[in-house]
């Protein structure tokens, strides 16, 4: 039975619930899959600390629907509130791929751990959602902790995305979105942006990635005040007819660029880019 919309917050302990509980305090549910079964608009899930794995009987992916809110530890940025695994989703944009979460609609997903060593795998996948992600930490993905296509319009803050095998963020298709505050370090190329995506890529700190934004097809991305330091390549990399806002004399972009191996800006387009 479906809970209704009233329900404000269902508990889930990987430790000691039961997936014959009711989700409060006193009896939670073992896995988030139940309480995700479970969950109406408006409902916040609270995980306790814990592994959230096919160990248990999670089953991937786990899809987090529109005005659910799951909610584990924001202030250790998930530490310890662990979300591990993957499973098919079929996207209309990208085909068959191997994902821990979908997020659809506007629903929230704050202060866990996500990892999929799947090969090729996807921490959270965003088709032409508009969901808000938040103090989380990617690690360990077998290709990135976070992928948006379609027309997604994520807002993706305060996040950490390191040691995921290809890139931090990758944003495709016609996605645009804010990807602001967040670290990202020793995770391949740390941002790429491909297709017509246009995001905003504000405040960002990217350190030690092989590069920290990759630019490829028609990309439109805005980028504000982000700190590209320690590249094993380059700092940014412009490629096909990409096209990045790097400021202007009345609204510069204030991006710091440091110590980075090859170059800071590494433009392989005909199109001719300012950054100031």
């Amino acid at each position: 039975m479906v809970q209704s919309a009233t329900t404000a917050v269902l508990y889930v302990n990987a430790n000691s619930g039961r997936d014959t509980g009711n989700g409060t305090t006193t009896n939670p549910y073992r896995t988030l899959t139940q309480a995700l079964r479970q969950a109406a608009a408006g409902t916040t899930i609270r995980l306790s600390g814990g592994n959230y794995t096919r160990a248990i009987g999670e089953v991937f992916p786990l899809v987090i629907s529109n005005g659910v809110t799951v909610l584990g530890d924001e202030a250790t940025k998930g530490r310890g509130v662990v979300i591990e695994g993957s499973g098919t989703y079929d996207s209309p944009s990208f085909g068959r791929q191997p994902i821990a979460l979908r997020l659809e609609g506007n629903a929230q997903l704050r202060g866990v751990t996500v990892t999929n060593r799947a090969t090729r795998g996807t921490g959270v996948w965003i088709e032409s959602a508009a969901p808000t992600i938040a103090n989380v930490t990617f690690t360990n993905c077998g290709r990135e902790g976070v992928f948006a296509s379609g027309t997604a319009n994520p807002l993706i803050f305060d996040s950490v995305f390191q040691q995921n095998a290809a890139n931090g963020v990758s944003i495709a298709r016609n996605a645009k979105g804010e990807i602001r505050r967040n670290a990202f370090r020793r995770t391949g190329y740390g941002i790429t942006v491909s297709d017509n995506a246009a995001p905003l890529i504000a405040d960002n700190d990217l350190i030690e990635n092989r590069a920290g934004i990759v630019l490829n097809r028609s990309a439109r991305p805005v980028l504000r005040f982000n700190q590209i330091e320690g590249s094993s390549e380059d700092g940014v990399v412009v490629n096909n007819d990409a096209l990045p806002d790097l400021g202007r004399s009345q609204d510069p972009a204030g991006n710091r660029f440091l110590n980075n191996r090859r170059t800071d800006l590494r433009n392989t387009s005909n199109l001719t880019i300012t950054s100031i």
